[in-house]
């Protein structure tokens, strides 16, 4: 393959922040409404998709420091020669919340950051006045109440935004279990990404 598009680059790094039930409860988790959230066969899948795949719990952590503890870990990879285009930051849900924290505090425009079922109507006002910097891709279930996103990232210059709807009839559950139809998007992008990065 062209560019750095091989299947598993080892400098091609995901940081995966998992939805709330996971960040306070831990990895073996059920949720009453959507079943259980399978967190190590997520990690376990966008590892076979050739991430150096970087994930933990925030069990109690205030989001300051954990935004802070990921935002260093970047920062260190940044500083070994890794290409900020082969980092990405994956957050689901309440995760995404935090991804957008990470964006913020980075404030580099080819970090890559996906965010899913993250929106609800009013989400956009969190983040009016602020600057997003970065590559964002949202993707979110037709049937869940958490829409769009696109209303975040309208009218704001250092970012790049594109955005997928999902038809899976399966509401918020789409994001608790690994299904292709949200890691194929993910990954694709991802590596487009980092080529066009590296041209």
């Amino acid at each position: 393959m062209s560019c750095r598009q091989e299947t598993h680059n080892p400098d091609r790094y995901l940081f995966y922040i998992p939805g709330g039930i996971v960040l306070e409860q831990g990895p073996n988790t059920v949720s009453e409404y959507f079943g259980p959230y399978l967190y190590w066969e997520i990690l376990d899948t966008l590892r076979h998709h050739g991430f150096q795949v970087i994930s933990s719990i925030k069990a109690g952590t205030p989001d300051s420091v954990y935004t802070l503890r990921i935002s260093g870990q970047i920062d260190s990879l940044l500083q070994a020669g890794v290409f900020p285009e082969s980092i990405t930051v994956l957050g689901a849900s309440a995760g995404a919340y935090i991804a957008l924290e990470i964006a913020l505090k980075m404030r580099n425009q080819k970090i890559n950051y996906a965010i899913l079922g993250m929106c609800w109507e009013n989400t956009y006002k969190k983040y009016e006045g602020k600057e997003l910097c970065g590559d964002f891709i949202s993707i979110y279930e037709a049937s869940d109440p958490h829409g769009s996103c696109a209303d975040i990232f309208r009218g704001k210059n250092c970012l790049t935004f594109k955005e997928i709807k999902i038809n899976m009839n399966n509401s918020h559950a789409f994001l608790y279990k690994p299904f292709q139809e949200w890691v194929l998007p993910v990954v694709t992008w991802a590596v487009e990404n980092e080529c066009e990065g590296g041209e």
